[in-house]
């Protein structure tokens, strides 16, 4: 039996996502919400940054489900407002509000984290015609201390996979141009346009404490969900509530070979390759040995660059609509 209360729910919207088409459908989006939901609080974003906001204010509005309607980079500011938003008693450091939960409502371009979830590929109207009875999972997140753009010292939730190398610069790529074409063209023209022109980054990475190496890298993924980057499945062994991240390091190669491997990526099939290590942990550390620079994305948005902090905060929030073989 759903335990579904429209009273203590609300809907973080943005209204520039799907190219617009959120905004520019909003009358009839907001009546057929309405319809499945009920009587639920809407908030529009504003602008960058403004979903975490919104959410936090939901929050303490009384919302204790706060459901994400746009694309990745709107779920991940959604993910950091309810982080704020469940605080920690300053006596026993235990969360303020314990019983906070996401619901996505997938209206983005790429939307790698909706393929986490059982009615993610059935775009808004299955997902709003899901997720008043959606059974709640227990819901994995990232936090991450690395060096933004501006220098200083800076630090972000995620939901879904913090890259870093390439991925940070496909990421740059893709968000200064156009989405037109889709999340899977749109992300891959962006990874050819970012090979181009990236010199491959040394990291010394630590798993857990312990050192593990130096590596030349195309790309480093700590990944709590399975998918980045348009439907690259970077980690088929992720899972969304374990309490662990799955660390997966492309090293660099000759040119063909990086290519070819991103075909494979897609499929998961790339594990087996000599140009992949990885690893599993709770913890993770990188830094650069060498000047060249890596980009670091987190679900999607590039932040900054490394050095990089990364921990996992086991059971931190629930997720509706959950798919059974990622939790």
């Amino acid at each position: 039996m759903s335990d579904w209360n429209p009273a203590t729910t609300a809907v973080v919207y943005n209204p520039a996502a799907a190219n617009g088409a959120v905004g520019r459908g909003w009358t009839e989006l907001e009546a057929k919400l309405r319809r499945a939901l009920g009587d639920v609080r809407f908030c529009a974003t504003t602008g960058p940054g403004d979903g975490a906001r919104q959410a936090a204010a939901a929050v303490a509005a009384g919302a204790r489900t706060v459901l994400s309607m746009g694309g990745d980079g709107t779920h991940n500011e959604v993910v950091n407002g309810l982080m704020s938003a469940r605080g920690a008693d300053p006596a026993t450091g235990a969360p303020l509000h314990a019983d906070l939960c996401l619901g996505v409502i997938p209206a983005g371009t790429g939307g790698d984290f909706k393929r986490l979830l059982a009615h993610g590929s059935e775009g808004i109207d299955g997902a709003i015609a899901a997720l008043p009875a959606a059974a709640r999972t227990p819901l994995d997140v990232g936090w991450a201390r690395f060096k933004a753009d501006d220098g200083e010292m800076a630090e972000r939730h995620f939901v879904n996979i913090a890259n870093f190398g390439i991925g940070g610069l496909v990421c740059r790529k893709v968000n200064s141009g156009s989405k037109r074409l889709g999340g899977k063209a749109t992300f891959y023209i962006g990874t050819l346009r970012a090979l181009a022109e990236y010199r491959p980054a040394q990291i010394r990475l630590w798993v857990d404490g312990v050192d593990v190496g130096v590596f030349r890298v195309t790309n480093i993924a700590a990944c709590n969900g399975r998918f980045a980057g348009g439907g690259m499945m970077f980690a088929p062994m992720a899972r969304l509530s374990d309490g662990l991240l799955e660390v997966i390091v492309l090293q660099d190669g000759a040119l063909h070979r990086t290519i070819g491997m991103t075909f494979t990526i897609y499929k998961g099939e790339h594990l087996s390759s000599p140009l992949v290590r990885a690893f599993r942990g709770r913890h993770i550390r990188a830094e650069t040995v060498t000047a060249d620079p890596a980009w670091i994305d987190l679900d999607g948005e590039a932040p900054g660059v490394l050095p990089l902090e990364v921990r996992v905060v086991p059971g931190a929030l629930s997720v509706l609509d959950a798919r059974a073989e990622v939790s």
